[in-house]
């Protein structure tokens, strides 16, 4: 009787064992299931971050070289000449030396002269420097501009002098935004600035305006 009663209870201890090594197990399967996903996506991105770590740059990702700022060619005592649609002669670009830059396909000029034919009149521009470009309808001067029209039979010449002037042979429009000298009839006008157009021959000049006229302007008003 004593030995049956024996093997039916297991001793206290052995139970407490057995209770906390299922409940860890139970505690072990949950954080794996939990964590373990975690854990694969961690692994992952080590590898893949060490996998870009050791591949060789390849050349296609290698900075381009700086574009050559050089002048592809340079011509000595040229002149260029622009023709309208209908073949007549627009205007002619005159040029002590010229440089051509293949970056934005734009030309600098030395001593340039420029001379644009219109009914209207002729215009004549020239400056220490010239920057042609939309192919050759538009010219930039700077340094000692001077700008000019010839006498017509309704409207009388003038001359301007200023520091920069820009400048559209197709239709003789010029403008500028610094300080000009506009001298006509006699008549000189300082201003800020002004804008012309050659097919209207109007003019507007930019404040402050400043006027002076010589006695023998006055005498002939």
């Amino acid at each position: 009787m004593r030995a049956e009663v024996a093997q039916d209870f297991a001793p206290p201890s052995a139970d407490r064992a057995r209770a906390l090594a299922d409940i860890w197990s139970v505690r072990l399967r949950d954080l794996l299931s939990t964590y373990l996903p975690l854990l694969l996506m961690l692994l992952l991105a080590a590898a893949t971050w060490w996998l870009v770590r050791i591949a060789p740059v390849p050349p296609a990702t290698r900075a381009p070289e700086a574009a050559n700022q050089a002048p592809d060619y340079i011509l000595n005592g040229v002149e260029l000449v622009r023709y309208r649609g209908d073949g007549s002669l627009m205007a002619r670009v005159r040029s002590r030396e010229l440089r051509h830059y293949p970056v934005g396909d734009r030309m600098e000029l030395d001593d340039a002269r420029v001379v644009a034919d219109h009914p209207e009149g002729d215009i004549q521009a020239q400056a220490r420097r010239g920057f042609v470009s939309d192919e050759g309808r538009r010219v930039r001067l700077e340094g000692d501009v001077s700008f000019s029209r010839e006498a017509t039979a309704t409207q009388a010449a003038f001359k301007v002098q200023t520091s920069l002037l820009e400048l559209d042979v197709e239709t003789g429009r010029a403008w500028t935004n610094v300080p000009v000298q506009w001298e006509q009839e006699g008549v000189v006008l300082t201003a800020a600035g002004f804008e012309y157009e050659q097919a209207t021959s109007v003019l507007q000049l930019k404040g402050p305006v400043k006027a002076r006229m010589s006695p023998s302007a006055a005498v002939r008003r």
